[in-house]
């Protein structure tokens, strides 16, 4: 580090910018409040006017400082957008590392004179929140709000001696007019740069400082869409890795990486801990010959043994020893417990960096860690892998955990380190319903329902209902059903993970009616009731995570006052692609109507430039998932 300072300390940095002329901050222009929408993002309910920071290093009498100066102007377009106002900054508070200083902001609205009235924040609203025991935020809402208001606030980001430039996003929830990332760079230090983009992005090097200038215009917002993956996968943004230090290569490589965990107190050390002795596993194992059922014992040992204490780490905090003590861990220590274990009792175990669905697909060109946000368990038993995870306890060892579902994982070993793709294509989403009901002459509907979950579709359910039984009900049957009354619910094989989960429940409702007409829909509980691809513009690929497989059988008896007046017709309807197929088949026997529905979907994924026609066919396919029973009521002439 005193190298380091002494090689920056011959620097002396000032951001000079020829940036494009943008508005003053605490100024705005009447003009800006004419508009009620963003042109560029019509549903938009608010839009970042400004998103604006420069980053530059300076000098203090016995250190080095990266700051970062942040501004931001938002205009409220919808009630929904109000919340905006409070804002939220969170830093890292031990010691004097990070400082959030300076906070300024104002709130623009017209008056009924139609002039500009600004509200200034005041200091005393700004407050400190603690997040725990190495993190802080600071805390403020924008004062007098509302549809229609315009906020900008900014504020300065102090890290003393850090020498990594912010990655930064142009792309946020809400549309962005103007997007722009100063960065001055001192001579000493090279940086790599990687701009993910779809959009154009401008950029320049300006000035005697050489300031590296990027921009970005009329970003449309990129919300949560359905079945997306990790937003970060698609913003556009910039990420930057420090590469040289004086012409020093400071960039590791994957096996510099591998053998830096190995040798890490927090990673590769808890591998060596000598901990199954003091186990009860050396009895349990003692007559357990068949290395499958060994594993299981094993990882069924640390999630009894160990409770997940809900944080996600890439290093162990407790280690392995005190969280098997003290029967808590992070999922580091839990899974590192795991492959020690794994290793003791003759199974084949090695750690898994990973990057979960929800944060993001790893770039294997760049050997960074921070792509990494958890730790998994590879084993190889009879030559088969397995993924494991000791803190997800409703995954059965055979089947890869949804969230890292088609990842790529790094196996961390000396001898053996390499990117492994985890992607099950055995195991899906399969669900096999089978309803029997009666109608009476009054258009009352009851009867019941057996439901089995098989692979994903269990793993799903188990997941629910380890949040209690009325969770698990109010998320498969009342919620999604409300006109309807269930009750008698009953499980089979919950605890069994080698049989799929059984429901057997008893229902009870009145159908829809219209004059004399009663209207029975056949995708009742098929768990497909609604179509979640209805935008017109999608941004980020589908990722169901899994193939799916749906069987619904259902028989309708229905009394002499009702006749079926439509019934829907036999069909069988495949994708282009033949990815997915729906077939029908319906049949009618004296007061009795019986149908199967079958749906396969054979892919995981379908890509963002395919949407359109998935969306047209997905359409389509709940048109015919949805086409009704038509009942009509008949006079039956008295004898």
């Amino acid at each position: 580090m005193r190298t380091l300072f002494t090689l920056l300390s011959a620097i002396f940095f000032c951001l000079q910018s020829n940036a494009q002329k943008i508005p003053s901050f605490g100024k705005i222009d009447k003009a800006e409040f004419e508009s009620k929408e963003c042109s560029y993002d019509k549903e938009a309910i608010a839009e970042y006017l400004l998103d604006v920071a420069e980053v530059r290093y300076y000098f203090t009498s016995s250190d080095f400082v990266n700051e970062t100066t942040n501004r931001i102007r938002i205009k409220i377009l919808n009630e929904k957008a109000v919340d905006l106002a409070n804002v939220r900054i969170p830093y890292y508070s031990v010691g004097t590392a990070q400082r959030i200083r300076n906070i300024e902001g104002y709130t623009y609205n017209l008056n009924a004179n139609g002039e500009v009235e600004t509200t200034k924040l005041e200091k005393k609203a700004v407050m400190e929140q603690k997040l725990g025991s190495e993190s802080e935020m600071m805390v403020f809402t924008l004062p007098n709000v509302k549809v229609g208001s315009i906020i900008e606030y900014r504020f300065e980001d102090s890290k003393r001696n850090s020498i990594e430039i912010e990655d930064w996003t142009f792309q946020r929830a809400h549309p962005v007019r103007y997007s722009e990332y100063n960065v001055e760079i001192p001579e000493v230090l090279e940086f790599t740069y990687l701009i993910r983009r779809t959009l154009p992005v401008k950029e320049t090097t300006e000035g005697i400082n050489k300031v590296k200038r990027f921009v970005m215009t009329n970003i449309p917002g990129l919300d949560r869409e359905p079945y997306m993956s990790s937003a970060k996968d698609y913003l556009q943004r910039i990420d930057f890795q420090l590469r040289a230090i004086d012409g020093k290569p400071r960039m590791t490589t994957w096996p510099q990486l591998t053998e830096q965990l190995l040798e890490n107190e927090y990673f590769g050390a808890q591998l060596r801990k000598n901990v199954f002795k003091g186990t009860s596993l050396q009895s349990d194992l003692k007559t357990i010959t068949d290395p499958y059922q060994r594993m299981v014992t094993v990882l069924n040992f640390v999630k009894k043994e160990v409770t997940w204490n809900g944080q996600t780490s890439r290093w162990s905090d407790a280690g392995v020893k005190n969280a098997l003590e003290k029967h808590s861990g992070n999922s580091a220590d839990m899974n590192l417990l795991l492959v020690n274990l794994l290793r003791d009792a003759d199974i084949k175990a090695y750690p898994v960096l990973v990057s979960t669905r929800t944060n993001g697909k790893v770039n294997t060109a760049y050997p960074f860690l921070y792509q990494f946000n958890d730790v998994y368990v590879y084993a190889e038993v009879d030559q088969k892998p397995y993924i494991l995870d000791a803190t997800n306890y409703t995954n059965p060892p055979f089947i890869t955990p949804w969230d890292v579902q088609f990842t790529e994982g790094y196996l961390v070993d000396k001898d053996l380190a390499q990117f492994i793709v985890m992607g099950d294509m055995k195991h899906r989403f399969r669900l096999i319903t089978s309803v029997l009901g009666e109608i009476d002459a009054e258009g009352k509907l009851k009867g019941s329902a057996n439901i089995i979950a098989h692979d994903y579709a269990k793993n799903e359910r188990m997941r629910s209902l380890r949040r209690g039984e009325k969770q698990y009900k109010d998320d498969y049957f009342n919620n999604p059903h409300p006109e309807f009354k269930f009750d008698s619910l009953t499980y089979k094989n919950e605890k069994n993970d080698s049989l799929p989960l059984e429901n057997l429940v008893q229902f009870q409702g009145t159908l829809n009616s219209s004059g004399e007409y009663l209207f029975y829909s056949p995708n009742f509980l098929m768990e497909l009731e609604t179509n979640d691809f209805i935008s017109d513009k999608r941004f980020t690929d589908i990722e169901f995570g899994y193939t799916q497989y749906y069987n619904m059988f259902t028989t309708i008896r229905f009394p002499n006052n009702l006749v079926p007046e439509e019934l829907p017709k036999n069909i069988r309807m495949i994708m282009p692609d033949t990815s997915i197929v729906l077939q029908r088949f319906v049949n009618k026997n004296e007061n009795t109507v019986s149908m199967r529905y079958t749906l396969e979907i054979k892919r995981p994924t379908y890509y963002v430039d395919e949407y359109l026609d998935f969306k047209t066919f997905y359409a389509k396919l709940f048109e015919m998932l949805n086409e009704q029973i038509v009942f009509k009521r008949k006079t039956i002439p008295k004898p």
